[in-house]
């Protein structure tokens, strides 16, 4: 390198393995949200959610899921109570199985937990986990939609 290049490289910032990489602190991810996952072909996944602040990072989550597949004889409409925990611009939602709104109850329902990355707002990208899968999921709501 040249005498030139050195001194650039040294005058620019360093970053760490051990420097986090944060969305703006000022994202309010608190208050109703619509989701849905791309589970099966054959069926569809989506509900809503409620996050409401409870310590720092920290949120209780009421979530109602609808789950209808065409080989299935009813729909299931199941309500859970979840715990979100934040990291930076990671969420991570786990859910208790609350009870069936609709649908027979199941041992073969499992509770949906979520693991997201929050781009606004907005928009919440990640994965539905649930009984030891993962599927590709969205969660969004309007722009600013905090209530």
């Amino acid at each position: 390198m040249t005498a030139l290049a050195l001194s650039l490289v040294s005058t620019l910032p360093t970053l760490s393995a051990d420097t986090p990489v944060q969305i703006s602190d000022n994202i309010n991810i608190a208050g109703h949200w619509s989701f849905n996952a791309r589970i099966q072909t054959e069926c569809t996944f989506g509900g809503t959610a409620v996050l409401t602040s409870s310590g720092v990072d920290t949120y209780s989550v009421d979530l109602t899921a609808r789950q209808s597949c065409v080989s299935l004889e009813e729909d299931y409409l199941v309500r859970q109570e979840c715990v979100g925990r934040q990291f930076g611009n990671q969420l991570s939602v786990r859910c208790k199985i609350a009870e069936f709104l609709n649908g027979f109850e199941s041992p073969y329902y499992y509770s949906d937990n979520f693991t997201l990355t929050i781009a606004s707002g907005a928009r919440m990208h990640g994965a539905l986990i649930s009984a030891g899968n993962a599927s590709p999921a969205e969660w969004t709501r309007s722009e600013g939609g905090i209530s």
